[in-house]
């Protein structure tokens, strides 16, 4: 037994050093190249429900930084709730004085229910007014860094891929529950997600931002498969594919009401991942030791050999946290520290518990999925 957790502690500390070198090479800024003349692009942007003025004015900070960027051919279209249109002229109005140039197409509506996915929904229905030949579908919460939209419309241009999508951190956190998205981007997705763009896997997109022809959408992309898709990133990747990562990353932001919120959303991730590709998920129990050293302590009678093992797992994974968190330029307020302790255990239970038939919910609409695919 003790042989045993100790090779199942190497393994996975093995996985996290990889990790982090992986962290610490992806999250350079890096420039991909420049166009003497581009393409030009419609960026996609469906706005979700929200809360008050502070997530409004959050999100409206957000899509400027992508309205910074147009070029006089370019134009972002964006998809806003009827109900919430009041709310969101103040952000309306300041992107029009920041940027007065700038092709800013707003549709007031509605909002579009036919498919199960709501993004979808409302993208399908963006689409009708695009005019951009490169087509950028990006979320609301997404920030781009300077030079973003040049870079990835290079990017696209010169890789012989048809499309190119972007990896995404959390940077920074507004309140302590935000701390379990962080925590699952920065150190639970993102290296993996740039370890896929140094294989030669191309078949997966991120919904923080990706850019593909919109000629190559009509050819190969199909709204029912996407709209019936609760990974529709996943889905568009698969369809679109071969796929190039990014060089230039975005960040997100994260703003969960309260702690069960924060869960909610930290457990759909999971369990998406489980649904689209469970063989890999289940693997991740190599990267779990925790467990094993709790059983194992539960189970000696509280051994000092177990006990101090079970210590230095969890000393070891938080460590990791820090590092990574760190590496991606994201600050842990103190008030995040609880969750950062308790995290090596929460990460168990929720793997344990996403191989349940529970269902997951679609954060803001409340839509309940018990599937990877729902009609």
């Amino acid at each position: 037994m003790k042989v045993f957790l100790i090779i199942w502690s190497g393994a996975a500390f093995v996985w996290w050093l990889i990790a982090l070198i992986l962290l610490a090479l992806g999250c350079r800024q890096k420039t991909a190249g420049a166009l003497g003349k581009r393409a030009s692009i419609s960026v996609f942007k469906p706005l979700p429900p929200v809360r008050d003025e502070q997530e409004c004015a959050a999100l409206a900070e957000a899509i400027g930084t992508f309205i910074s960027q147009l070029a006089a051919e370019d134009e972002i279209i964006i998809g806003m709730d009827a109900t919430d249109a009041a709310g969101w002229q103040p952000g309306l109005q300041a992107w029009r004085e920041s940027w007065p140039s700038a092709r800013i197409k707003v549709i007031v509506r509605e909002v579009p229910r036919q498919w199960a996915n709501p993004k979808i929904s409302w993208l399908q229905v963006l689409a009708l007014s695009a005019q951009g030949e490169v087509w950028v579908w990006s979320d609301a919460d997404v920030v781009a860094p300077p030079g973003f939209l040049s870079d990835i419309v290079y990017q696209l241009a010169t890789s012989g891929s048809n499309a190119v999508t972007s990896p995404y951190a959390v940077q920074h956190i507004q309140q302590a529950p935000g701390v379990l998205d962080a925590l699952f981007v920065n150190v639970e997705f993102l290296p993996g997600a740039l370890l896929l763009g140094r294989l030669s896997q191309r078949d997966f997109s991120y919904g923080a931002a990706t850019a593909f022809r919109a000629e190559t959408f009509r050819a190969r992309g199909d709204w029912h498969k996407l709209g019936t898709a609760l990974a529709d990133d996943h889905k568009l990747g698969k369809l679109l594919k071969p796929v190039t990562l990014s060089k230039t990353m975005v960040s997100t932001i994260t703003k969960p009401a309260g702690w069960a919120e924060a869960w909610q959303h930290y457990y759909r991730w999971q369990k998406t991942v489980r649904w689209c590709r469970p063989g890999g998920y289940a693997a991740l129990l190599v990267l779990m030791p925790v467990m094993g050293w709790v059983l194992a302590s539960l189970f000696s009678g509280l051994k000092l050999f177990f006990v101090a093992g079970l210590g230095a797992a969890l000393g070891g994974e938080i460590l990791v946290a820090l590092l990574a968190c760190w590496l991606v330029g994201c600050q842990l307020p103190a008030a995040t520290w609880a969750g950062i302790l308790l995290w090596p255990f929460f990460r168990a239970a929720t793997w344990l518990l996403v191989w349940l038939p529970l269902p997951v919910l679609w954060s803001g609409r409340q839509r309940a999925w018990f599937s990877p695919q729902q009609e």
